[in-house]
């Protein structure tokens, strides 16, 4: 019997834009990263996954520019 033994891939998150989203809505990390997996539907973690998404776009362009 053959098993597939590949792990699944994960996506990371920014460690920085994880603090940052701490530090403004005061969840835990635990939470913020539910929130990003989809896990939560909640209107702060729509929130969560909003801000996340501008944060990555700013530093992407920042990054980008240099």
């Amino acid at each position: 019997m053959d098993k597939n033994r590949k792990k699944a891939a994960y996506k990371t998150y920014n460690p920085a834009i994880i603090r940052k989203l701490i530090e403004k809505y005061g969840f835990t990390p635990q939470f913020i990263g539910q929130s990003l997996r989809g896990e939560r539907t909640s209107e702060a973690s729509l929130r969560i996954c909003e801000d996340y998404k501008m944060m990555e776009r700013k530093i992407n362009t920042t990054l980008k520019d240099l």
